[in-house]
């Protein structure tokens, strides 16, 4: 049976010591001590070990230091362009600083999250960026129990005492009733998930009912779809079927809006004259749809890349972790229609 060829043997700090004349010992520092260096030896080594094709043994120099220089991340999922974004930006700080990333995803299920967890652990990763899908008080939530000996800060989600980086979730959805207000709705619906899958979907509802309260406007019932990413055809034609159209339906995400968009489509309903929508995240594929989807933009990259600075800030400068809340935007796309203004309850009928 044949052997599976491993390539060309990989250049070694001894035929690099030998080309550029120095020591081995000089070899060593020029990639673990490079400060220690005269810059026209540093440059000569790096210069020869290049031309070797020379690369150092991370994993070597890993467990010399006893550090992996690997950052986990966990994600409820990377099929949403919102989550795949923030681990780029993660990666790409990362990177800059010869830090790797290790993802892993939990699919919104509290026991993944739990075994995922568990993976980026295994691997000795020397801290954590962690979404979290539970939506559950900090007391009774074993996932930061299990990572309290490895630091970690939250991303997208909100826990009071953690640090986290995040858009104001609860003001952002304030906002996006205000703006369904100024175009005279006042009727809305609330479309997610299981809240007991995500904190960001929670904290947008209550954004959505305390804005509706200030304001003077119905109440806003709440709709549950099975999925936090497409909606059941059967739920939303039996929704809509309750309510007097026109109406207006917030939802808890971007994927889960383009999702009710296509069902109301195939119900024969026009949109935004029929049914208004609008989401949250700002993905690309919503403002290329027809019409372009109205929705809350969160700078999902920044969002990686911040937690990511301040996670390793804390790891190679003892920085404080701290939290982060950063700015986010309405797009106002073509899915809101402007309904004619409703008298006032104590108007007389002409």
């Amino acid at each position: 049976m044949k052997s599976k060829s491993k390539g060309p043997p990989r250049a070694s700090i001894l035929e690099i010591a030998r080309e550029a004349k120095v020591s081995t010992a000089t070899v060593s520092r020029a990639f673990n001590r490079p400060e220690l260096l005269h810059a026209e030896t540093l440059s000569r080594v790096q210069r020869i070990a290049r031309q070797l094709g020379f690369r150092p043994n991370l994993v070597g120099r890993s467990l010399r230091r006893g550090s992996t220089q690997t950052i986990g991340v966990l994600l409820p999922t990377l099929t949403n362009p919102v989550f795949a974004e923030c681990f780029e930006g993660a990666c790409r700080y990362a990177q800059n600083i010869g830090y790797s990333i290790m993802v892993a995803t939990t699919n919104y299920d509290h026991q993944g999250e739990l075994e995922s967890l568990h993976t980026l652990l295994d691997h000795q990763v020397d801290g954590l960026i962690l979404t979290l899908g539970s939506y559950m008080p900090l007391a009774n939530h074993d996932l930061l129990q299990k990572a309290q000996a490895t630091p970690y800060i939250l991303a997208y989600s909100m826990l009071p005492g953690i640090p986290s980086v995040t858009i104001d979730d609860f003001r952002a959805s304030q906002h996006l009733a205000e703006l369904l207000a100024a175009f005279n709705h006042r009727r809305m619906v609330f479309l997610s998930g299981p809240l007991r899958d995500s904190d960001r979907a929670a904290r947008r509802l209550l954004g959505a009912r305390a804005c509706a309260e200030r304001l003077g406007l119905d109440p806003v019932p709440h709709a549950v779809m099975p999925s936090h990413v497409e909606c059941d055809p059967i739920q939303v034609e039996q929704l809509i079927r309750r309510q007097t159209l026109p109406i207006a339906v917030m939802c808890s995400n971007d994927l889960l809006a383009l999702s009710l968009m296509s069902i109301c489509r195939s119900l024969g309903l026009r949109i935004p004259q029929d049914v208004s929508v609008c989401g949250f995240d700002g993905i690309a594929p919503g403002a290329m749809y027809d019409p372009p989807l109205t929705s809350v933009v969160q700078p999902s990259m920044e969002i990686g890349q911040i937690a990511c600075k301040k996670l390793l800030d804390h790891l190679t400068a003892d920085h404080r972790l701290t939290s982060a809340i950063v700015p986010h935007r309405i797009f106002e796309g073509g899915t809101v229609c402007t309904l004619p203004p409703r008298p006032d309850k104590g108007a007389a009928a002409p």
